[in-house]
């Protein structure tokens, strides 16, 4: 999808508003729109890094160079594959020579960027021996981060593990190692949360998992399974938690991107309740049925559905708060009702459309004095 500068700098401000320690803006060899953008972001971005996206070829780092020459703190993202099949049919290149042409460009990178990270593109399709020496060797060369790239989606989690701890090894934690999840079997958040207990301490996310084919890892689950496993991972970051719903917010709204129904957090049908027993835990105590408050990640929640899965206690909660009390026996006859009713037509609206159907059925309405509403 094609985003203006324009847009693509508001997602970066609403990005560094929420606390994100690194933007990668963009491609620039791609197109001078690319470029333009990229350098508009490093202009007006203060606290997070800026990073631009390259291939090991000289000109393409002079060119980001150029485009980060006003970032307050600029990082060079160079990337190479590394998987045999890759380096065969994409790259014509033997394992060899990809080694060398990646660690040429990192020595002339080194200087120019207050930041270089080096990426293995299909890293959990190649092999480790060769992985590690690559990454061994680009420390060396003056790599500060070393970032392993699931291009294809792939892996899983016990394989990200394996492979984070050895590049770790490989590299002696002179540098951090960094994971890169693509989402094709639906794993990218559990294989960036596996690389975290592995000791990754870069992740490369997306709002919304947006990204190529099925998406990447998303921002807002990774962050929110941060805090609400803080003891399992004992890690911190520097997000804004209460602006996690206005980052995706812009997103959405700047890419014209639809969300799924039942899409972890953000979707439609996140923090709403329909079924009688899990609306009666949440009336009682919200966190019986939300995993957080959604209010404390900047969304909303809490929302109780009347249809055919509904029961008295969401009647009784939504006509009372709008000072409307029935009897038992009519509460009960209601409660049918509507279970029959929204079968045909779908779920009530909302608060309104009860009382309005308790009130096109005959039911006796009234005030908590038992006088009738007017």
């Amino acid at each position: 999808m094609h985003l203006t500068p324009e847009q693509k700098l508001r997602i970066a401000k609403a990005l560094e508003k929420a606390g994100v320690d690194i933007i990668e803006a963009g491609f620039p060899i791609n197109s001078p729109s690319e470029r333009g953008s990229v350098s508009m972001i490093a202009r007006e971005i203060e606290r997070s890094e800026v990073s631009a996206l390259c291939r090991p070829i000289p000109s393409e780092i002079d060119l980001c160079e150029e485009v980060l020459s006003k970032a307050s703190r600029s990082r060079l993202h160079l990337w190479i594959a590394t998987s045999p099949i890759h380096m065969k049919y994409k790259l014509n290149m033997t394992p060899a020579k990809v080694m060398d042409k990646a660690i040429c460009a990192i020595r002339y990178a080194s200087g120019k960027f207050d930041t270089i990270q080096f990426s293995s593109e299909d890293a959990t399709r190649s092999h480790l021996d060769f992985l590690g020496k690559i990454m061994r060797e680009a420390v060396r060369a003056g790599a500060d981060i070393v970032n392993l790239a699931d291009t294809v989606g792939c892996a899983l989690p016990e394989h990200i593990a394996l492979m984070v701890k050895e590049i770790r090894r490989s590299v002696k934690d002179r540098v951090p190692v960094g994971i890169h999840c693509h989402n094709d079997l639906g794993l990218a958040t559990s294989n960036t949360l596996s690389a975290i207990k592995a000791g990754a301490r870069q992740v490369d996310l997306t709002v919304t998992g947006v990204g190529e084919r099925s998406g990447n890892t998303s921002l807002e689950q990774v962050v929110v399974a941060l805090m609400f496993h803080q003891k399992h991972f004992r890690v911190e970051t520097n997000m804004d938690m209460q602006e996690l719903g206005n980052i995706c917010d812009v997103v959405i709204r700047e890419m014209g991107i639809r969300t799924g129904q039942s899409q972890p957090l953000i979707g439609e049908n996140s923090f709403r309740h329909e079924s009688g027993i899990h609306v009666h835990g949440m009336l009682n105590n919200p966190l019986t049925y939300e995993l957080v408050d959604p209010s404390h990640i900047g969304l909303t929640g809490g929302t109780i559905v009347i249809g055919k899965h509904t029961g008295k206690a969401a009647v009784r909660h939504l006509l009372e708060k709008n000072g409307v009390y029935l009897s038992e026996d009519d509460l009960t006859k209601l409660t049918e009702l509507v279970k029959e009713k929204t079968v045909v037509s779908g779920p009530l609206e909302n608060e309104k459309d009860l009382l309005d159907f308790a009130v096109e059925y005959g039911f006796d309405v009234k005030n908590k004095e038992g006088r009738p509403l007017a």
